[in-house]
């Protein structure tokens, strides 16, 4: 966390076990505080170059164990508030000093306890967070009832998937890169359109990379098998180098990984565990350190997410079968290159960010249900392929030695593209939809924190940006064609009480907002639906005393929603979009850390909202439809216990989750009910050296919940249909690192 701060590297050769260092707080140079945070441990601090430290057995001293850390529970736990380093809000700053909601995960090498984790693995361990369980590479993620549909349309995200400093998203699926030799991810709760722009109505899932360490070499692989309950067996591997190269300046960090998932879904006299997935991808980074005051970061990544069919059925949400003539693969190819340079001139600091991201989501439906709306007859297959890509460029400036304000410049490029078509049972395929669309935003924004009185500060947030689109789309109706262009002005307004060394109370204001575009051809206002904005406040607490022992968060938040877009279905089984109302949300959440005595941690949350429609877009006021897909209450509670077994370094954990109910959409005709079950998780590992053996069983108790009562559009009016939970999964994994 030092490193991450002071933008050093820190390398160590071999494992420091259970070494426990002091709190160090203050602004020194990045020796000083190694030195202190070293103090009496019996080990030190080699500079090899300005940036880059060795930790070393210092010459004759002991070093000094202290008691072991409990380790990660069922699903990844959160370290001490006040030690951990967030960069989501565009700079270095410390978590209990951070006057908002943000939720962050810390990870190991290779995610919780011997298993990849995803998206959807990670919410169960973050208040707030929800998705749709459409399958791998295809649900879309909401924050704190900021939800507008469960259809995956031509609307922009209410979430925006960020990699480091790269925008992974606009208007595409979450792609769902497994978290392989990640860091952390940071979750913003709430609007961040001052920092973000557009698109970040329900706040920033914040992917933040393990980077290149100049100052070691390094590596770790890891080999796992899973066998599903009623199921099928799966496994992979995953591996990871580091490479220093250049006297210490430049470095090189390689991952990879190939994973195959069990099916549990069995097609009636076609397949059997017919949703198998299969998921590779890799990651490559390189970091130069020409000098001490300048870093010059490259990175790579790809992922191809391919899932052998839909993991829905018609029956029940306790049945794992369904009859399917019709196979209903879909495929996720994402890629991304980003290049980021920062470096000192004279009293600032200066940070250049350059992205670009395409993703490839491809789809096919079995269509029968709606053959009848394309003048076909029988057998029908829709097939969709949709690219997306996203190119960013920003520039910023804020003081070198300090996060009191920063400023800066951004222009972003997305555009999308997707063709749909009917095929007949003779392979006769015709178009029924094709899409293409250009967002350009140009901004200047900046953030400032304002002394008012002793510990209360002000935090003020603005973002200048003008949004140009164009739209063109071809459909069955006919064609229409678009260009819109509208300046748009997003505040954010924070007051922060530092109470004491380990409190803060913050009340947060901040509003952001999405531009609005095309819609079908046959709905009204020429086809066009308007942008929507949403304004949030957040009052907030965050308790971190130094001892770590203790440590709770807590909040109370109000989102009023205005000309809610949304996207639909349409009475032929396509998705179109328009402004469905007026929306209000209100909730509370909490969250606890506690360790009651050494190699011991408790930590458990709560989430309750009331997230509702309450008028049209007419105006017309509507009785208590609830918005889609967000749960009115969920609930964590885990336990984990480090201790010794002999030479090996052993732990236990445990992990229950309660989802509470959920609707799928607010149009009456369609609403489904979901959510409402309980999941307990187990996972118990042992360490010696750098080996280290693991395993987890996932849906101890086999509960059947419906995850989402949504699987095909062309049908849903036909019949209910459910997405149930993977039933019970066993994970073994080795690990090997150095």
């Amino acid at each position: 966390m030092l490193a991450e701060a002071a933008g050093i590297s820190v390398g160590l050769a071999g494992d420091m076990g259970g070494i426990r260092t002091r709190r160090v707080r203050g602004r020194m140079p990045a020796a000083e505080a190694l030195d202190r945070l070293l103090a009496g441990t019996g080990y030190r601090a080699v500079a090899i170059t300005p940036r880059a430290y060795r930790i070393e057995r210092a010459r004759g001293a002991a070093v000094v164990l202290a008691a072991p850390r409990a380790a990660a529970a069922a699903a990844p736990a959160l370290a001490s508030v006040a030690e951990i380093v967030v960069t989501g809000q565009k700079r270095r700053q410390m978590l209990g000093e951070v006057a908002m909601s943000i939720a962050v995960t810390r990870l190991d090498g290779f995610g919780p306890a011997g298993v990849t984790a995803g998206s959807r693995d990670l919410a169960l361990g973050v208040e707030g967070l929800s998705l749709t369980n459409l399958g791998p590479g295809r649900n879309r993620q909401f924050i704190r009832g900021v939800a507008d549909s469960p259809f995956n349309g031509p609307s922009q995200s209410t979430v925006a998937v960020q990699i480091d400093e790269a925008r992974a998203t606009f208007d595409a699926p979450d792609p769902d890169l497994r978290l392989v030799d990640i860091d952390r991810v940071e979750i913003l709760k709430g609007p961040q359109g001052p920092l973000y722009g557009s698109g970040a109505l329900g706040g920033i899932y914040h992917i933040v990379t393990r980077k290149p360490d100049a100052a070691a070499a390094a590596g770790s692989v890891r080999a796992m098998g899973e066998a599903v309950a009623h199921g099928g067996t799966g496994g992979g591997v995953e591996a990871m180098v580091n490479v220093p190269l250049a006297d210490d300046r430049l470095a090189l960090r390689a991952v990879g990984y190939a994973l195959r998932g069990g099916g549990w879904i069995d097609d009636v006299g076609r397949k059997d565990n017919a949703n198998a997935s299969h998921i590779k991808g890799g990651r490559v980074a390189l970091r130069w350190l020409p000098d001490a005051d300048w870093t010059f970061d490259l990175t790579g990544i790809v992922q191809s997410m391919n899932v052998a069919d839909s993991q829905y059925v018609m029956t029940s949400e306790e049945s794992l079968l369904r009859t399917a003539p019709i196979a209903e693969p879909a495929d996720n190819d994402f890629r991304a290159v980003g290049g980021t340079v920062q470096g000192r001139i004279g009293g600032l600091r200066l940070v250049s960010a350059t992205s670009y991201v395409d993703q490839a989501v491809d789809f096919t439906l079995d269509a029968t249900a709606g053959a009848k709306h394309f003048g076909m007859d029988g057998a029908a297959i829709f097939h969709d392929d949709r690219r997306y890509d996203v190119f960013n460029q920003e520039v910023r400036i804020s003081p070198a030695d300090g996060d009191r304000w920063l400023a800066g410049l951004s222009y972003l490029r997305a555009t999308s593209h997707s063709e749909a078509a009917i095929e007949d049972a003779a392979g006769v395929a015709a178009p029924v939809e094709t899409l293409d669309r250009r967002v350009v935003e140009y901004a200047a924004f900046g953030e400032a924190t304002i002394p008012l009185l002793r510990r209360i500060e002000a935090i003020a947030g603005l973002r200048l940006f003008r949004t140009i689109a164009e739209d063109e789309t071809v459909e069955r109706s006919g064609g229409k064609a678009d260009r819109f262009s509208r300046l748009f002005l997003a505040p954010s307004l924070a007051v922060s009480w530092a109470v004491d060394g380990d409190d803060i109370v913050y009340l947060r204001y901040a509003r952001a907002l999405r531009p609005g575009g095309l819609a079908a051809a046959e709905q009204a206002k020429d086809g066009r639906f308007d942008s929507d904005e949403l304004g949030s406040f957040d009052l907030g607490l965050r308790h971190a005393p130094a001892g770590g022992r203790l440590s709770f968060a807590l909040s109370l938040f109000y989102t009023d929603w205005s000309h809610i877009q949304s996207d639909y279905l349409l009475g032929n089984g396509l998705i179109s979009t328009r402004n469905a109302g007026h929306g209000r949300i209100f909730g509370g959440e909490g969250s606890i850390d506690w360790r009651p005595f050494a190699g011991l941690s408790v930590t458990a949350g709560l989430m309750v909202e009331r997230a509702r429609l309450i008028r049209s877009e007419d105006g017309e006021k509507v009785d208590d439809r609830r918005l889609p897909i967000a749960p009115d209450m969920t609930g964590r509670l885990a336990a984990a216990y480090d201790f010794s077994l002999g030479p090996w370094r052993s732990s236990l954990a445990v992990q229950a989750n309660y989802i509470g109910h959920a609707r799928l959409t607010f149009d009456e005709d369609l609403d489904r009910r979901m959510g409402d079950y309980a999941t307990v998780a187990i996972s118990a590992a042992l360490r010696h050296g750098g080996l280290t053996i693991a395993v987890r069983v996932d849906n101890l108790l086999d509960i059947r919940g419906d995850s989402f009562a949504f699987g095909n559009p062309f049908s849903i009016r036909n019949a209910n249909q459910y997405t149930p939970l993977r039933p019970r999964t066993v994970t073994l994994s080795i690990a090997h690192s150095w």
